[in-house]
Order: C-alpha cells, then structure tokens, then sequence
C-alpha cells in the first residue's frame, strides 16, 4: 500500500513538473517573442529617426543660410505679399496635402488615413517654410519639421511595404524624430509620438 501510495506521489509530482515545466516553457516563448519584437522596433525606430534627422538638417540648415542671406537685402519684406501668393499657389496646384501647420496634418493622417502621407509634401513644405521665413513671414520651422519627420516616415513605411499598422507606428517615429530634431530634445520627442497616438 505505501509502495503503490510513494508511485502515484511520484506520478502527480511528475505531471506537476510537467505542467510547470509547459507554463515555464510559455513565459519563456512569450518574453524571447517581446524582446524580439522590442529590439526590432528599436532598431527601426533608430533607421527613421537617422533618415528623418538628415531630411530635417537638411532643411534647417537651407532655411537659416536663405534667412541669413535674404535680410541683408533693404525692404526685403516688400517680396512677402508675392512669396505668399506664390505659396498658396504651389501648394494648391501641387500638393494640397502640405497646407496648414504641419502636426495637425500628420495626426489627420494617423487617425483617418492608416498614416499614409504622399512623399512630395517633403519638398513642398520645405520650399514653402524657406520663403515664407525667408521674407519675413511670421511661422514656425516645428510644424514643417515635424510634418517633414512623418512624411518621411510614412515614405519609409511604403519602400519596406509595411501594413497599415506598422505603418502609423513609422509615422509616429518620423513625427518624433522630426520634433526631437527641431528642439534637440528626443525625449520630448518621444513623449509628443506616444500623444499623437
């Protein structure tokens, strides 16, 4: 009696066993797959941020050489009622999509269109920013930059053909780095992409 008691002690502690060993095996498979995906997404994160840094330098550097070169001209803010209306034109005859602030544009295109942003608001908002600051119109270069950063990362999301998902996460990372680039402040920049989702 105690021999066949001591076996099927032994065989419950060995299911025991088992099913820990199961539910170990399951945490185990479950943090592999969220560090996995962690370091994926830290990585593609790091690859959007570096391009969107580039883009945004770009810019900010083309922007403060056309500032520093247009104000040593006498009444250079004469030209800007022209640079206006030339502008509007652009960007209603072009790319529509540019017009605005930049960020609201952006988080429309997170909420309403999967974060899918045409490629060619890049050069325009970049165009439209420099002449508009570069004859002495009152705007901002955080806007543009920012919507510059999500454009990018939109245009990104669409080369690596991304589903529309990962894709506004792209976009999220662009609109970081593109606000993180503008201030030097990526932490801040990452708060601002965790609030526009």
């Amino acid at each position: 009696m105690t021999s066949r008691h001591h076996r099927d002690h032994k065989k419950h502690r060995l299911a025991d066993l088992s099913i820990l060993s199961k539910n170990q095996w399951l945490i185990l498979t479950e943090e592999v797959v969220m560090f996995f995906s962690i370091f994926r997404w830290v990585i593609i994160a790091a690859l959007i941020g570096s391009v969107v840094g580039v883009v945004v330098g770009l810019f900010l550097n083309l922007l403060d050489i056309s500032i520093e070169h247009t104000h040593q001209i006498p009444w250079y803010f004469l030209a800007l009622p022209v640079v206006m209306a030339f502008n509007i034109w652009v960007t209603k005859r072009f790319a529509p999509d540019s017009e605005g602030h930049g960020t609201e544009k952006v988080i429309e295109a997170i909420h309403k269109d999967n974060g899918n942003i045409r490629g060619r608001v890049v050069p325009f908002k970049m165009l439209s920013t420099i002449l508009t600051l570069a004859a002495g119109g009152s705007a901002g270069k955080e806007g543009p930059s920012a919507h510059i950063g999500g454009t990018m990362g939109s245009v990104l999301a669409n080369l690596f053909k991304i589903s529309p998902e990962d894709r506004k996460k792209f976009v999220i990372c662009g609109i970081s780095a593109g606000f993180s680039a503008v201030f030097g402040t990526p932490i801040a920049g990452a708060i601002f992409g965790v609030e526009v989702l």
